[in-house]
């Protein structure tokens, strides 16, 4: 049996440099943080930031969502299947696909100790929470471009 779940996802502006000349579309649950909109600014220039968040069912929809916004640029937070159809799809279409590149610097098994390395920092670092309990706070290094995604193996 199985079990069909709706998708819902939004899109929203949240944010706009004066005269933006460049789109982004910004693919995750997270808005960017302070550090990361001025790194993009610093390398694209000018920009308007779409955020699309929710329940993403593939990666054709973020493309179709990034036409639409005449957007040229994509920053994905999606499982890796999704950014490696992502990567194909971008060059099909001549979108640039950037990668935040996010350090962690603290592992905890409390919410509260994890805010306060957080807040330390709170223009470049955020948190996650896992299933098992365990919070993690990352930093944000860098963008990088994706060229592609490779899967290599080798016989056990």
């Amino acid at each position: 049996m199985y079990q069909t779940y709706t998708q819902t996802y939004s899109t929203e502006k949240i944010y706009e440099s004066k005269s933006a000349k460049v789109v982004v579309l910004w693919v995750s649950r997270h808005s960017p943080l302070p550090a990361q909109i001025k790194a993009l600014e610093e390398k694209l220039g000018s920009v308007a930031i779409y955020q699309m968040s929710g329940m993403v069912p593939n990666a054709e929809l973020v493309v179709e969502i990034a036409k639409r916004l005449n957007a040229s640029v994509i920053v994905p937070v999606l499982p890796l299947s999704m950014i490696a159809r992502l990567a194909e799809l971008a060059k099909q279409n001549n979108f640039t696909v950037l990668l935040a590149k996010m350090n962690t610097i603290a592992t905890t098994k409390t919410v509260e100790e994890a805010r306060k390395v957080a807040w330390e920092k709170p223009e470049s670092r955020t948190m996650a929470t896992y299933a098992d309990g365990t919070v993690r706070v990352f930093e944000f290094e860098r963008f990088e471009r994706l060229i592609e995604v490779r899967l290599v193996t080798e016989p056990l």
